[in-house]
């Protein structure tokens, strides 16, 4: 590189473009090459077919480093594919990060092998059989390879390349990242959650950044504030019970489901819903209640209110038991939360087949439903859903509750850009196109900085 071009920084995005899945940013200078996030593609298959694609611009061994946001699936579950490829660095996270990511990457593997083996049984015999994207193997590969740091503290990765994370609101552990490079400061924000999370501390904001990548996943949109997620989920509950129903929630097992047994329990502790049975279906459930009991420094619950997590919840953890629930003695009404959040796979759709045909009972969707998810059918009000190849009636009842996602909305998000000075330019990722694009309407207007919706694949030289 001629002498001038040293300073020259390139952005790639290579995934969370034009979608809210995938997140893998590829930042190079003439000395480093870096990855902020290495998540996997979700939603329909034109989706996950991305996973597959042999396509990136760099070999996994090149890597010098992975600095990961956060530990959902979207952001990790991609990495132990760059370890069976041969990248050996470190990846840098919070303490609660590697853990939630050592959680859901087994999980990951565990649903992979799975699902090849149940389509490698359908399969015509001429056709070559399924693999999954990795193993178990890989993933205690890449879990050796993180390395953690607590908020704040700068970490030299090398000659004038030094980062932070800094507390983002959006799930346990999760962190924006501030990547000083040749003394340009690179702000990624991952997810950013909510300014007044129900159970985390605030989203912390950063006062200077030259470059922000922002997540963009709800900038078309405002959370409904008329009712706090108290109230609402109170109406759901009790609707749902007034017509004798059962009441499911598909739910992510991180930090989504934590909130909702706190808010169940605080109900029926005040006699605002009836006493009735909670069962949290989801084998990663009882692991992450477990780190909130151990990263007391990264919530805001009290020791009791963390106590509440398990306290009257039956966890469910074999499927065997889930096959038991809904033929369970004793009283007929009850809660169901189990995984998968976007309802696309997980032990929720097992409840789905039994329960979506019966309008007494209500299924409650709480978090982001990307495109293409089964989760987007429900709640754009599908009459039918498909699930193992079968078609199912939607006669149930299908509410929502915007206020407890954990990502903050438009308003959220131009209050965390607030504290900056001028910014050069910022990237909007992780948002489907009509998102992205209200929300770079906003910050031009409001800030008057150049706002870029970030395009897949493109190399961005800054």
């Amino acid at each position: 590189m001629a002498h001038n071009e040293n300073h020259q920084v390139q952005l790639q995005f290579l995934g969370a473009a034009g979608t809210v899945t995938g997140s893998k940013t590829y930042l190079q200078t003439n000395k480093y090459k870096i990855l902020i996030d290495c998540g996997l593609f979700q939603g329909g298959k034109s989706e996950r077919k991305l996973n597959k694609l042999d396509k990136l611009p760099f070999a996994p061994s090149e890597l010098d480093a992975i600095l990961v946001t956060h530990g959902h699936l979207d952001h990790t579950g991609y990495l132990p594919v760059l370890v069976k490829k041969g990248f050996k660095g470190p990846i840098y996270a919070t303490h609660p990060t590697k853990e939630i990511a050592e959680v859901i990457l087994h999980d990951s593997a565990k649903i992979q092998a799975e699902d090849t083996a149940a389509a490698n049984k359908r399969r015509d015999q001429s056709r070559k059989p399924r693999k999954p994207l990795y193993k178990t193997k890989h993933v205690n590969k890449t879990i050796s390879l993180f390395e953690t740091h607590p908020d704040k503290e700068w970490v030299e990765l090398g000659n004038r390349v030094k980062f932070r994370f800094l507390k983002s609101g959006h799930i346990l552990g999760s962190a924006s990242i501030e990547l000083e490079v040749n003394g340009k400061i690179f702000l990624f924000s991952g997810d950013v959650g909510q300014r007044a999370p129900l159970i985390l501390d605030a989203p912390v904001r950063s006062k200077k950044a030259d470059y922000v990548i922002l997540e963009s996943t709800y900038g078309d949109k405002l959370h409904d504030l008329a009712l706090s997620p108290y109230q609402a989920l109170q109406e759901v509950v009790n609707s749902t019970f007034d017509k004798g129903g059962t009441l499911v929630i598909p739910s992510f097992a991180v930090e989504r489901a934590q909130e909702i047994i706190v808010l169940l329990h605080n109900l029926m502790e005040e006699k605002s819903i009836p006493s009735v049975p909670v069962y949290l279906d989801s084998p990663m459930g009882i692991d992450i209640t477990r780190l909130f009991q151990d990263h007391s420094s990264w919530h805001n619950l009290t020791e009791s209110e963390t106590e509440k997590l398990t306290k009257n919840v039956h966890i469910i953890q074999e499927y065997q038991e889930t096959l038991g629930v809904l033929h369970a003695d004793g009283p007929k009404q009850k809660i169901i939360i189990a995984g998968s959040g976007m309802v696309t796979g997980g032990r929720v759709l097992y409840y789905l087949k039994q329960l979506v045909g019966d309008a007494k009972n209500t299924v409650l969707l709480v978090g982001h439903q990307a495109t293409g998810t089964r989760g987007q059918q429900l709640a754009s009000g599908a009459p039918f859903i498909k699930i193992d190849g079968e078609k199912y009636k939607v006669e149930a009842q299908v509410s929502q509750i915007g206020s407890l996602s954990a990502h903050g909305d438009q308003e959220d998000l131009l209050w965390w850009l607030g504290l900056l000075r001028a910014s050069k330019q910022v990237f909007l990722n992780h948002g489907e196109p009509e998102a992205a694009e209200a929300l770079r309407t906003k910050i031009k207007g409001q800030f008057k900085w150049p706002v870029e919706i970030a395009a897949m694949d493109k190399t961005y030289t800054l």
